[in-house]
Formats: structure tokens, C-alpha cells, sequence
């Protein structure tokens, strides 16, 4: 049995990857949840249903390191899922690893999930502290094995914010010519590898990415157009150097992070490798399979 913990556990990305290792049988989850938090209905419902599949609870906060050594105690797994500034994203997580490796962990699943944050551009706050996070981990001695998965490609192509395609307009937007590459993965996908990838200890320590599709803006509308037979009229918002200089020009980078994300989006390489193969039952969905699965939910919805 594989003693599991994931911090993270009640968000929309780790709240799925402990689903998926809740359906291994040869691994027993612990959620770390701060005191108080089953006082919000939303967590508490999540929570409630992971615990009936059996998960079971470890109280603990990542700015009390006691409470972390009493939760990692017996852990050979821990799945780093949070989100927030760099109280959590680096002090936090670090004081999480440095936990579980005096435990004897074996090994530290660091909440990197982006695209390549080693060649991201210097200065995106969101890559920077997860570059800065991931070197204070692996100085503990734990092995650390990080998943990328370039831009979620559910969160980006949500129709409910039609930030890119919006199907009711007949539009496509985007920064940039439309033609630079990057790699998008659903949710789904990225969860699911994780939560395999996690307990498997035939995997060495290092870094793993996917990519459900490495496509561009105008590959995007493309698929969108031929699944949905909707023609979009398509408009650049700006240019790359646009977004450069609203990066530069802003006093604080997270005044900024939007701009910060889609500069690194458009000027990051794609990964140099995938791991797609890596679990023959973990197939990611590309961009038809996503449109066409939003068009089957919108008719289920009417």
C-alpha cells in the first residue's frame, strides 16, 4: 500500500487527482486541510465525498510546520496541488517537502502544472515561484517529479468566458499573430497522469510533460470552425511586443499577470518532449475532442 497525502485536495485540479488515486486500490489518501475549512459548504461537500471514497483527513497547515510533520508522518507520497502567492507556492510548499522528506518520503509532487516554466520568460511571477519553489524542494533530499502540461485547455476555452472562441458571437481573439505554438491539456488529462505518475515509483525523479494538443490561436478557431461548422471572424487584440511592454511597465508583475501569462504563452518553447505514451490508458483529448464534447453538452444542457 502507498501512503498518499495531497495538499490541494478541494480545487478544481486536485480535487480530481485524488479521485484518481482513490480509484487506485493500492493506495490509501490523506487530505491536508486547515482548520476550519469544512466550514465552507463547497469544500465540505468535496471533501465529504472523496472521505466516502476513502480518503481520510490529516489537519495540518502549511505555515505550522509541527502540524506537517504529524501529517506526512508515514507518507511516502505527496501531491502538492495549491495555489496562492509565495507564502504558499514557496514557503509553504517547501516547508511541506521539508516535512515529508525528514518523515522518509520518497518522493515530492511539487503544483507546477504550466508550460515550460525553465524557459518561461524571467520576470512572470507564476513561473518564477514555481522555478524557485521546485530548486528549494529537491535542496531537501526528496526526489521531486514535476508535471507540465502547458495552458489548460479547458480553462482557456471554457465557452462560459469566451475569452478566445466564442461561438455565439462568431469570434476568435487573441494576442499575437495567431500562429505562435504552445501545448494545451485539459484538466482532466493533467489529473489523471498525475495521480499515475505520483505512485509510480519506476519512474526516476525529473520532469514530465504532456500535451493533450500543440496547436496556436489560429489552429484553435480552426477546430472550433470544423467541429462546429460556425465560420469565426478573427481579431488580434495586440502583439507580442504589446504584451511586453504592459509587462514592463507595470510597477507590480501581478498587477499584470494576465499579460505576464499570455507573453509567456506565445514566447515560451513547446516541450521538447512529451510523455503522452507514458500509460496506455491515459490518453489526453485534443482540440476536436474538446469542441466536440462542449457541443454534445450545450445540446444535453438546451
Amino acid at each position: 500500500m502507498t501512503n498518499v497525502l495531497i495538499a490541494g485536495g478541494t480545487g478544481t485540479l486536485g480535487g480530481r487527482i485524488a479521485r484518481y488515486l482513490l480509484a487506485d486500490p493500492a493506495v490509501q489518501l490523506r487530505l491536508l486541510l486547515r482548520a476550519g475549512a469544512l466550514d465552507k459548504p463547497e469544500k465540505a461537500r468535496t471533501v465529504a465525498g472523496l472521505v466516502a471514497l476513502g480518503a481520510t483527513v490529516a489537519e495540518g497547515d502549511l505555515k505550522d510546520p509541527a502540524s506537517l510533520a504529524e501529517a506526512t508522518r508515514g507518507v511516502d507520497v505527496v501531491v502538492s496541488a495549491v495555489q496562492g502567492g509565495a507564502d504558499v507556492m514557496i514557503d509553504g510548499q517547501l516547508a511541506l517537502a521539508t516535512a515529508a522528506s525528514a518523515n522518509g518520503a520518497r518522493r515530492f509532487v511539487p503544483s507546477d502544472f504550466a508550460l515550460d516554466i525553465f524557459n518561461a520568460p524571467a520576470g512572470a511571477p507564476m513561473f518564477d515561484m514555481r522555478r524557485r519553489a521546485g530548486e528549494a524542494i529537491e535542496a531537501t533530499g526528496i526526489d521531486v517529479v514535476r508535471v507540465l502540461n502547458g495552458a489548460f485547455m479547458d480553462m482557456m476555452l471554457d465557452p462560459d468566458t469566451a475569452d478566445v472562441v466564442d461561438l455565439q458571437k462568431g469570434t476568435a481573439q487573441y494576442f499575437g499573430t495567431g500562429d505562435e505554438p504552445f501545448d494545451l491539456t485539459t484538466v482532466e488529462d493533467v489529473a489523471r497522469f498525475t495521480a499515475r505518475l505520483a505512485v509510480d515509483f519506476s519512474a526516476p525523479a525529473g520532469v514530465y510533460a504532456i500535451s493533450g494538443e500543440r496547436t496556436t490561436f489560429n489552429g484553435v478557431a480552426d477546430a472550433a470552425e470544423r467541429v462546429t461548422g460556425t465560420t469565426l471572424a478573427r481579431r488580434s487584440l495586440g502583439t507580442v511586443q504589446d504584451l511586453r511592454e504592459a509587462t514592463a511597465g507595470a510597477a507590480n508583475p501581478w498587477a499584470a499577470v494576465r499579460e505576464w501569462y499570455l507573453l509567456s504563452m506565445l514566447t515560451t518553447p513547446t516541450f521538447a518532449a512529451v510523455e503522452n505514451s507514458r500509460y496506455a490508458d491515459v490518453r489526453p483529448v485534443g482540440l476536436d475532442e474538446y469542441f466536440s464534447s462542449q457541443q454534445k453538452k450545450a445540446a444535453t444542457d438546451a
